[in-house]
């Protein structure tokens, strides 16, 4: 009745498709992660969220109008809602709890406004390659879908920060 049309199989939908096919067809990374590489890579993307945050709020000081500032503001505070998300993640997998980060970090000041966008921009989709890698390893539904959602947001600010650099070139 529909001929050869499954909407299931790896080019209609994701039930049969696995990320660890991946591997032969070469399209998201050359390496797939084991599990424990996976939590080590959240345990790392903690302090990455922080480090974001951090750095966002510097670009929110160099901001000229109110409404790039409240763009930001959102983005910044996304990087927190990710940072709570990853450290419950790190928790149920390993029963271990993340120190807080205390360090402090020093955020290059020295940039233009538009160079710290477009940083950010680059950061935001250097981290959606990062968590794609990750979900790929996830056992559960619970932990792919709070991955897609961090991914999906860090899509979105990607975004963002395109629209702020182009209003940045006028």
């Amino acid at each position: 009745m529909y001929s050869n049309y499954d909407m299931y199989n790896q080019y209609y939908g994701f039930n049969d498709y696995n990320y660890r096919m991946s591997e032969q067809m070469n399209v998201y990374s050359d390496e797939l992660l084991t599990l424990n590489q996976a939590i080590n890579q959240i345990r790392k993307s903690v302090g990455n969220e922080r480090s974001d945050e951090l750095f966002y709020d510097a670009i929110i000081e160099k901001a000229p109008t109110e409404k790039e500032k409240d763009i930001i503001r959102s983005i910044r505070d996304d990087e927190k809602k990710h940072n709570q998300i990853l450290r419950e993640l790190y928790f149920e997998f390993t029963g271990q709890v993340i120190p807080p980060d205390v360090s402090a970090e020093t955020v290059d000041r020295q940039l233009s406004y538009k160079d710290m966008l477009e940083k950010a921009l680059f950061g935001e989709l250097d981290a959606v390659v990062r968590y794609r890698r990750i979900m790929g390893t996830m056992p559960s539904g619970k932990s792919y879908t709070l991955l897609m959602s961090i991914m999906t947001d860090e899509i979105k600010h990607a975004n963002k920060y395109n629209f702020l650099i182009q209003g940045a070139d006028k």
